[in-house]
């Protein structure tokens, strides 16, 4: 086992067990009283969670990230960002593909830094830092593991909540899962959104 995959699994359970232990009746909570467990901080002016269930417009202000797709992409991620001194951060973003297909394969992922200004773009070691642009999306809070299905799921929810107000929001990118925990986390305390970009029909971009 190396370092890096020894510290994994020591901040993930660690994280788990303080979250837990933050969150009395755990188990028995209801969507409607579930809070996520807390592993890291959010990006600078990201907006909170979607409570579970819950389909709502959101904003996300232009960020700083770090992305990577192949097999080894997570860690890949995880030494670019102990490398460079950045924290980790939460949720992490994994891209889908096309919103109005069913889903396939993850094509990529990316870790946010702390702040948009926080250390400069560039590619190294399968890594790419790209600047994000500000982003409105729609939104829906799930709870458990994640699945394809479960994905699936929640993308057709999306698309229709989307359909049903044609005539204000149009599908303006690629679907993407949020998520914000470790697999150390329990199965009935994870928590992820699946989102999809929408611009303001007829606006310019």
């Amino acid at each position: 086992m190396t370092a890096i995959l020894k510290f994994g699994l020591v901040v993930g359970v660690l994280c788990a067990v303080a979250g837990l232990a933050s969150s009395p009746g755990a188990a028995e909570d209801s969507n409607e009283t579930f809070r996520p467990i807390k592993e890291a901080d959010l990006p600078e002016g990201f907006p909170g969670y979607t409570p579970v269930g819950t389909i709502e417009v959101k904003q996300y202000p232009a960020m700083r990230k770090a992305t990577a797709d192949g097999s080894n992409r997570f860690w890949s991620l995880f030494r670019h960002i102990k490398a460079n001194n950045v924290a980790m951060t939460a949720p992490v973003e994994m891209r889908m593909g096309d919103a109005k297909a069913p889903i396939g394969r993850e094509e990529s992922m990316a870790f946010f830094y702390e702040r948009a200004d926080q250390g400069s773009p560039g590619s190294s070691g399968g890594v790419a830092v790209i600047d994000d642009d500000s982003l409105t999306v729609v939104s829906i809070g799930c709870r458990g593991r994640r699945t394809a299905d479960s994905v699936e799921k929640a993308r057709r929810q999306l698309v229709e909540w989307i359909e049903a107000r044609s005539d204000q929001y149009e599908i303006a990118g690629p679907l993407r899962v949020m998520g914000y925990n470790s697999p150390f986390v329990p199965a009935n305390r994870q928590f992820y959104e699946v989102q999809i970009p929408i611009s303001l029909k007829g606006a310019a971009r």
